[in-house]
């Protein structure tokens, strides 16, 4: 490895993505940016993961694979990777994902030019099996202005269960000097991405939006946030609660898109507590939780709402999109 410090650490956490890898592995190293380091963590994986890595950086020497002893989540290995990146801007990258093979080169001049301490793009959604299906996260032409996001725009962005977008969803550049001594909450299984940008607005980082989507995000039924659990919900409702004397240190509009990120949570945990119940048959109890509780009422319709849209999903015939990121 050489002495030099890279100009880009990609971070990886890595759990059984045997089956995605390669690809990963190759939408980096196939990028236009060459200056860069990818650390791998595997969290104590299972499958062939560590073979697939080896097998696609094929003696890469930028390519660093890291073993954790036990198993501690997405969070805890990206932390690993932070405590020896060298690069002057962090990019995480899942390893179950894929980038536009400019992607790096264009978010760290844009990131520089801008000034700003996270640079992210728009993602681009695909699903196994359907990747011809290509759509955007986020309903902004790739031609629209870059704009910042503020820290009101940011939390209001982050009720669960909401129809607007979670911006938390993005995979932001972190200036490594913004980033400093700040990490990923542990203790989050799912939304930790989420959690730590909004840390960094509070402690005031500024961060800018590209609308071009040159991060493709793959969905899948083993895709740790597709399964929303008690207690990954309890999680993220005390980390935003212990974050509440910083949040009311911002003006007004800062608490309030704070309080509606709250109730959205507690109304999960609020539904989660109904379904169970209705599933040991335990009906008047349930009853009484949906009275004393009517915000879990339009949560009853989500299921149904799934489900007619994944049937006209395979009714209606996938529309090609133009200038989607060529992906090698």
């Amino acid at each position: 490895m050489s002495a030099a410090r890279p100009r880009v650490s990609v971070v990886t956490a890595n759990y059984n993505g045997a089956a995605h890898l390669a690809a990963a592995v190759r939408s980096i190293l196939d990028q236009t940016l060459a200056d860069f380091e990818l650390i791998i963590v595997d969290d104590c994986s299972t499958d062939d993961s560590l073979e697939e890595i080896a097998r696609a950086a094929d003696g890469d020497p930028r390519v660093r694979v890291l073993r954790q002893e036990i198993n501690g989540g997405p969070a805890a290995a990206r932390n690993r990777a932070l405590s020896v990146a060298r690069g002057r801007w962090i990019a995480v990258f899942d390893s179950d994902d894929l980038m536009a093979p400019d992607r790096l080169e264009q978010l760290v001049v844009r990131g520089e030019a801008d000034e700003c301490d996270i640079v992210a793009d728009n993602l681009t959604l695909f699903e196994d099996g359907r990747e011809a299906a290509r759509r955007p996260f986020l309903a902004i032409r790739e031609d629209a202005e870059r704009r910042w996001i503020s820290l009101a725009d940011y939390i209001a962005s982050g009720p669960i269960y909401a129809r607007r977008p979670n911006l938390g969803y993005l995979k932001p550049l972190f200036r490594a000097s913004a980033l400093g001594a700040v990490r990923y909450n542990e203790r989050l299984r799912i939304g930790e991405d989420y959690d730590l940008v909004l840390r960094l607005l509070l402690n005031g980082a500024r961060m800018r939006l590209t609308p071009r989507a040159l991060y493709c995000y793959r969905k899948h039924a083993t895709s740790i946030s597709s399964v929303l659990r008690r207690e990954n919900v309890e999680a993220m409702l005390a980390a935003d609660l212990g974050l509440n004397p910083q949040v009311a240190a911002h003006g007004p509009a800062v608490v309030r898109a704070q309080r509606v990120r709250i109730r959205s949570l507690e109304r999960a945990l609020d539904y989660d507590r109904l379904i169970a119940r209705l599933k040991a048959r335990e009906f008047a109890p349930a009853l009484t939780l949906a009275l004393a509780r009517p915000g879990v009422w339009p949560l009853l319709t989500m299921p149904i709402e799934a489900r007619v849209k994944r049937l006209a999903g395979r009714m209606k015939a996938p529309r090609p999109r133009t200038r989607a990121p060529a992906i090698a």
